[in-house]
């Protein structure tokens, strides 16, 4: 069913990065990871993946800015933004009008992720 779409995750949280990953593969997706905001970037534009989960609050730049910066080269990025945080409520907004595809909350629950690939992935 889900077999074959890839996925970019990027949070700093190198253990739950991992976890994740390994939840993701044994479903049969196609996991890569970045652990930082500027990475995160690069690894989208060198992928282009079918959904991206993108931590906020994350080293280098922050979740929002790396948003921002793939929305601006790829106005149908497919992205869901990852927190355990407060929200900045007027970045968030802004996110949400350049197609921001949700927010998922930590600690994550595996079958919200999968709702979300289901209903956002290209």
């Amino acid at each position: 069913m889900f077999s074959g779409k890839r996925i970019l995750f990027a949070d700093d949280d190198v253990d739950f990065l991992e976890a994740t990953q390994l939840m993701l593969l044994d479903k049969g997706f196609d996991v890569v990871t970045a652990t930082d905001g500027i990475n995160a970037v690069e690894r989208y534009r060198e992928i282009k993946p079918d959904i991206m989960f993108l931590d906020i609050k994350m080293p280098e730049i922050d979740g929002y800015e790396a948003f921002f910066r793939i929305v601006k080269s790829d106005s149908d990025a497919r992205i869901v933004f990852t927190s355990s945080y407060a929200l900045d409520d007027e970045k968030f907004q802004k996110a949400k009008s350049l197609s921001l595809r949700g927010l998922l909350n930590k600690p994550l629950e595996f079958r919200d992720l999968e709702k979300m690939i289901k209903k956002h992935s290209k």
